[in-house]
């Protein structure tokens, strides 16, 4: 008889909170799943607690390797996964006493390939109003990829709210891209709707995501706003190269476009000259690799937003008037909040 779900679990140095997360899979009220819990290399005392788990439950399965980061581990137990359909639960945080059911039985009912579901922050108090927001998603089901699935925030950007059918990543070969230290999760998004034939969200919360914990890669990456929108450029990069690969990225060169605006381009205006010139340049670069300049004023985009295109291509540096002109214009289309345009060019020293 077949195991139904694979839940895995990446663990490195996690001692603090990983029996938190285990024991919110002791309290599933469905158990037919295994919890592939990989060991990515721990020096602390996760190993130990593993196989203090192991010891007493028969559904935990311990894979121990050399530390690879998380793409890598989550790689690891994907390839040794049994059941019908995967999740992802990340060793810090937890999921609801639901949760595995209920993924199975959207998983039997809708013959879908993927399925997107929701969750609350770890502590509920700690949600901004954006994760509120991105983690209520809305129930619908796409037939394929478009322009809905790819950009709503009900689909992104967190890989563990993510299932997959078992089938659907052999048939894909649709793996985590272990050269990339920040941002695996959106390139595992994109490339993952791109290949599904059926993917369906549901309104279901069953995931507790922890917002912030002392050393994580996200907390340590947020102290360096400049090395996160590198690293938002270099997620572009994998995205657009992969849809350009299978041949669909000129369906989506617009949204695609709007996307690289929103995500690097707002905030790099609001930076000082040099850290605005260096991530405009990079970005100027991923959009070269792609599109001419005589492409970009053909898609018919936004007048601010090829504006910031064509200026993040020509490489030049942007003096600071330019840059605040750029950056109202392009917030103002991006989130219609005058007030909001102001207070952030007052107060941030590049563009004072």
């Amino acid at each position: 008889m077949s195991i139904r779900l694979s839940v895995i679990v990446p663990v490195y140095n996690v001692e603090a909170y990983l029996d938190e997360c285990l024991q919110s899979l002791a309290e599933q009220d469905w158990h037919d799943f295994e919890a592939i819990c990989v060991n990515d290399g721990s020096t602390d005392g996760s190993a130990a607690i593993l196989e203090r788990w192991a010891e007493r439950e028969p559904w935990i399965r311990i894979v121990n390797k050399p530390n690879g980061g998380l793409s890598s581990a989550r790689n690891a137990g994907m390839r040794v996964a049994q059941g019908d359909y995967l999740c992802f639960l990340d060793s810090d945080d937890r999921l609801m006493p639901t949760a595995c059911r209920r993924i199975v039985e959207v998983f039997d009912a809708s013959e879908s390939e993927v399925i997107v579901y929701g969750g609350y922050a770890l502590p509920r108090e700690a949600a901004s109003p954006w994760l509120e927001r991105t983690l209520s998603p809305q129930a619908i089901s796409y037939g394929g990829p478009c322009e809905g699935l790819l950009f709503s925030p009900d689909t992104r950007p967190f890989a563990w709210r993510t299932a997959l059918s078992r089938a659907f990543l052999l048939r894909g070969q649709t793996f985590f891209d272990e050269t990339i230290g920040y941002g695996e999760d959106q390139v595992f998004q994109f490339a993952v709707y791109a290949r599904s034939r059926r993917t369906t969200i549901v309104e279901d919360r069953l995931y507790e995501y922890r917002v912030t914990r002392q050393g994580s890669l996200m907390s340590d990456v947020r102290r360096d706003e400049r090395e996160m929108l590198l690293a938002h450029v270099r997620i572009l990069r994998r995205v657009w190269a992969d849809y350009a690969a299978l041949g669909i990225l000129g369906e989506y060169e617009r949204p695609m476009l709007s996307w690289a605006c929103q995500f690097v381009a707002n905030d790099a205006l609001l930076m000082d000259v040099d850290a605005c010139s260096e991530i405009l340049g990079a970005l100027g670069e991923a959009v070269a690799s792609q599109w001419s300049e005589a492409q970009l004023k053909a898609l018919g985009l936004e007048p601010c937003e090829l504006r910031v295109l064509l200026a993040a291509i020509s490489g030049k540096r942007l003096s600071r008037v330019t840059r605040r002109r750029l950056f109202a214009a392009l917030h103002r289309h991006l989130y219609g909040r005058l007030s909001t345009v102001r207070s952030l060019m007052g107060r941030n020293r590049g563009l004072q």
